[in-house]
């Protein structure tokens, strides 16, 4: 029983949500109000512009589909036949058997609750109340109960993430957010966050900087206490060092929209509630507080990434410049280049935009420039929902609008890798058509500071419209898969889906994601090639991420895009030949460069943590043909899993390894940790089958008679500090592992 349920909060009927798809991934919740069930809620007024899609090709049926029975954990889902699980195979098998039922038919992907970070929903929230938007009662009903259910069981308080301790920023986040929702101040779970926050936490004037800015922008703080975000840096030389076009692709895409609502002191008319609320979050009256003096004021709970000495003094001359020498005719030229760049983020990402946090300070902007009645204001309208997820803790806002491309790619590389393709074609081929479907086919607006698109593929859809050249190398290979499986040889409609020049052009892009300046030479970025220095760290503003500021090599994605390449040089020799062969060679130098000469392992910025990114490692050094009997780097990757193997055969890496860069137990195995440890040991061709079979008894114990495995711990990360879960990881990689051990066993007897 959730705690909602134990304090006895209000909820509705789980039967009457559906999900909405579409042939590109999108996913939109949908409570009908009609269905004859009882404890149903009722609006309060007309709904909601966000609870209804304007897509045609939506699935709009009347029935729970089994993935929404599943998510919502109700007694309709109906799981495979429970049967008693004897083999590796046997278990592979019937873990994709249980997979297929959470496959969506519509669109051929997995929705998922992309969830963990706590800051998300509180643009949502934000946005809707800034401009004068009502959220419907059945998503405010939901939305509090996921909040309340993630509370820290013994304080009350939020973390950064689901699993983190209560943080300042966690808390008052959550805090303003059930406000909003309209929990009441005296109910127990506010009174319980509002003593840690006001008593130990020291109040909100511990934010960092994006909680202090949310706040402002709800008039629950003042923007004189707000480090600077100057919009004039748009009208910077593009060949400047730090300008904005330069940053981390994330970094850039909020602090666009947040320099406009800084620099203009936007925030909301100051109503009841706000002047309510702002009694409750501090330790003393608002109206004795003088936030200027708590610009630089961070918990020291929150503080992840304390500010330099540069970005002090480089704070305090803009503070300067802010009130005694910004010229008012600079910043309306400032205000527009700004919005100029965030009209061409909506043209580039269908108003979808990279994510929700820069989605939300968008939609702002654009009320205050266009108005509620403009057009532009309405398209973002009709794409909230896009990045609301329900399950079973209730709703929230998810890191994204998805994984749906990620999962999907890895679905059909993982069944072809592990022979169980001639059972699931039909699964097979949904997610090859979505994958086709999903390939960027046009380039960006121009001025848009984006690397080339066209031919790439981004982690959800192609709505997003962002390529990450890890996502574009393994969708490469499982279509690539698809095209070359025999028994699809006579299939025309699957060889002309997709021509050999959109599969060059994928290649294109990967090549150009690749770092070949004088900084971590021959490795892969996630969405573009490295742009400028890493010293523009020192002018981190957000205090509670690391390595925000510019792109950085990543072993995983250097990994990914190897056996992409690796894949497409074997079938298409001729494009770009010598070119690849190259890249590939300088790639696996990289991941050799990359390895810990300590211990032999390798850091993941992407999954927790050492075990996730030795996995990819051993996998990228299998696709050139290297194993533990031919490379000292495999064979040192492959001690380091071993030494960190438990007593009961499994691995149990935590996410405290990716805060603390050194690798850290969970108290017990997990399911996943042990599948990836178990498919570098393999694709590794570590000769001792001992440790691996211990490892392969621990997945088949956990496993379920119907195939499935209960989630565990998370397992994603980024930005080091934040924690997201991968709902789908659960079964993808034990599948894999399995499926690969089997074949090893069959392949030794």
């Amino acid at each position: 029983m959730y705690y909602s349920e134990q304090i006895g909060l209000p909820r509705t009927d789980p039967k009457n949500w559906r999900l909405r798809t579409d042939p590109l991934g999108r996913e939109t919740w949908h409570y009908e109000e009609n269905k004859d069930h009882s404890k149903q809620v009722k609006p309060t007024k007309e709904p909601h512009p966000i609870t209804s899609s304007d897509d045609p090709s939506a699935s709009k049926t009347s029935q729970q589909s089994s993935f929404v029975q599943y998510h919502l954990q109700l007694d309709e889902f109906e799981p495979p036949t429970p049967e008693k699980i004897t083999t590796p195979g046997q278990a592979a098998a019937k873990g994709a058997e249980f997979f297929e039922l959470l496959q969506d038919k519509v669109s051929g992907t997995f929705p998922c609750q992309y969830k963990g970070p706590m800051f998300m929903t509180i643009s949502y929230v934000a946005a809707n109340y800034i401009s004068g938007l009502e959220i419907p009662l059945p998503y405010r009903t939901e939305m509090i109960r996921y909040i309340v259910n993630t509370c820290h069981p013994v304080d009350g308080g939020w973390g950064l993430h689901s699993a983190d301790k209560s943080t300042c920023f966690g808390t008052t986040m959550n805090y303003v957010c059930l406000r909003f929702l309209g929990l009441s101040a005296d109910h127990p779970v506010c009174v319980k966050a509002r003593k840690l926050l006001v008593t130990r936490l020291g109040g909100a004037l511990g934010n960092p900087h994006w909680g202090k800015a949310w706040l402002s922008l709800l008039s629950l703080y003042e923007w004189e206490g707000v480090n600077p975000a100057p919009p004039e840096m748009w009208l910077l030389p593009e060949s400047f060092p730090i300008h904005p076009g330069k940053w981390w692709v994330h970094t850039r895409a909020i602090y666009l929209p947040l320099g406009y609502v800084a620099a203009n002191k936007v925030h909301c008319e100051v109503t009841p509630l706000i002047k309510e609320i702002r009694q409750e979050i501090y330790s003393k009256p608002y109206e004795e507080i003088n936030f200027s003096l708590n610009r630089n004021n961070v918990c020291g709970i929150d503080l992840y990434y304390p500010h330099t000495k540069v970005l002090d003094l480089a704070n305090w001359m803009m503070v300067k410049y802010e009130k005694y020498l910004r010229p008012s005719w600079l910043l309306q030229k400032a205000n527009a280049r700004v919005y100029e760049l965030i009209q061409k983020e909506c043209a580039n990402t269908d108003y979808l935009c990279i994510a929700p946090i820069n989605f939300a300070f968008n939609m702002i902007v654009t009320w205050c420039v266009e108005g509620s009645e403009s057009d532009a204001f309405r398209r973002f309208q009709n794409r909230m929902n896009d990045v609301l997820f329900h399950g079973p803790q209730g709703m929230t806002v998810m890191g994204t609008n998805g994984v749906q491309v990620w999962d999907v790619a890895f679905m059909i590389q993982y069944l072809y890798m592990t022979g169980l393709e001639s059972k699931h074609r039909d699964m097979i081929r949904r997610g090859y058509d979505f994958l086709v479907r999903s390939q960027f086919v046009d380039e960006c607006a121009p001025g848009s500071f984006r690397d080339k698109r066209k031919g790439g593929w981004p982690f959800s859809t192609k709505s997003q419209g962002y390529t990450v050249s890890d996502c574009t190398a393994e969708a490469l290979k499982a279509i690539i898969m698809v095209q070359n499986d025999p028994a699809n040889s006579d299939d025309l409609a699957i060889k002309e889906a997709i021509a050999p020049e959109d599969l060059y052009e994928a290649v294109d892009v990967i090549l150009n994601i690749q770092n070949k300046g004088s900084f971590e030479f021959g490795s892969f970025s996630s969405y573009e090639k490295i742009r400028t220095t890493p010293l523009l760290e020192n002018l981190n503003p957000a205090e509670v991420f690391n390595k925000i500021m510019v792109e950085y090599p990543y072993v995983e994605c250097t990994d990914s895009s190897v056996l992409g390449l690796t894949y497409f040089h074997k079938y298409y020799p001729n494009h770009r030949g010598e070119e690849i062969s190259q890249a590939i060679r300088n790639a696996i130098q990289y991941i050799t460069e990359a390895q810990s000469p300590r211990d032999g392992s390798w850091f993941g910025s992407w999954g927790v943590c050492y075990t996730y990114a030795s996995m990819f490692a051993l996998e990228a050094y299998n696709a050139v043909g290297e194993t533990y009997a031919t490379n000292e780097s495999v064979r040192r990757g492959c001690e380091f899993l071993l030494s960190k193997q438990r007593d009961d055969g499994g691995w149990s890496e935590s996410m405290k390894s990716c805060e603390t860069e050194t690798y850290v137990n969970s108290e017990q195995s997990l399911v996943v940790q042990t599948a990836w440890a178990l498919i570098g040991l393999i694709l590794a061709e570590y000769p001792e089958d001992e440790p691996i079979s211990r490892g392969i008894k621990l997945l088949m114990e956990r496993q379920l008679p119907t195939g499935e495995w209960k989630y565990e711990d998370i397992e994603g990360v980024f930005n080091h500090s934040c924690a997201i879960e991968y709902p789908s990881y659960k079964f993808l990689f034990p599948i894999k592992a399995l499926g690969l051990y089997s074949k090893r066993l069959a392949k030794s007897s």
